[in-house]
């Protein structure tokens, strides 16, 4: 489903990163978005209001797929088969190989997890810099249609001064993979997404720890 004859762009401000467009084709996205995975399937996550010290704050909901550590493994049957072909693409090895070739990071070895993330009604990630140890991550998006006020942008800062404004930001259209490697300068964050509208922001993660 994954089309990995793509090439990713390389751009190194504000910190290293690998963007890619039509990684989805139109089909697969509208095969997608008529079957998404029920809301119940998924696990609430909220921080935002917590008291006290948090690492970050956010508020999502997730549906871990796979973690080739603890040897947990979602039962795709579960998922309609175009999210199990999209399941199945992420931990492939031909999706590590190309991930090696566009960004020069070898993955073999490597702690493993793949998650479908739902964000809707004002749902976010704060400005953070991602987990040290992760080193290299991809997030793809599988919306097939998303508002240009809808909220959601993925937007990469130069620091946790909020004063200058994000560098970079981009929008949650289906088929498009922002890849990076966490570093202290990997600063990014997610806008929240416009509430009331009944938007819902679809995305997998792909994450490799050292």
């Amino acid at each position: 489903m994954i089309d990995l004859d793509t090439r990713l762009e390389t751009h190194e401000h504000p910190f290293r990163h690998f963007r890619g467009a039509a990684l989805l084709s139109a089909r697969a996205l509208a095969d997608l978005g008529a079957t998404a995975p029920d809301e119940g399937l998924f696990k609430r996550i909220d921080t935002s209001t917590t008291t006290g010290y948090v690492r970050r704050r956010y508020r999502s909901s997730v549906l871990p797929l796979s973690d080739n550590k603890s040897g947990f493994a979602f039962g795709l049957d579960a998922l309609a088969p175009p999210w199990r072909e999209l399941a199945t693409d992420l931990v492939s090895g031909e999706l590590a190989d190309w991930l090696r070739r566009e960004t020069g990071v070898d993955t073999a070895g490597l702690h493993r997890t793949s998650e479908i993330f739902r964000h809707y009604d004002g749902d976010f990630d704060d400005l953070n810099t991602g987990k040290l140890h992760k080193r290299l991550q991809l997030s793809l998006h599988l919306n097939e249609d998303w508002p240009g006020d809808g909220g959601g942008e993925f937007e990469l800062w130069s620091g946790p001064d909020r004063s200058a404004g994000p560098a970079w930001a981009m929008s949650p259209v289906g088929g498009t993979a922002l890849i990076y490697s966490a570093s202290p300068s990997s600063w990014h964050q997610t806008v929240p997404v416009s509430e009331g509208r009944g938007l819902v922001r679809l995305s997998v993660s792909l994450s490799f720890f050292e």
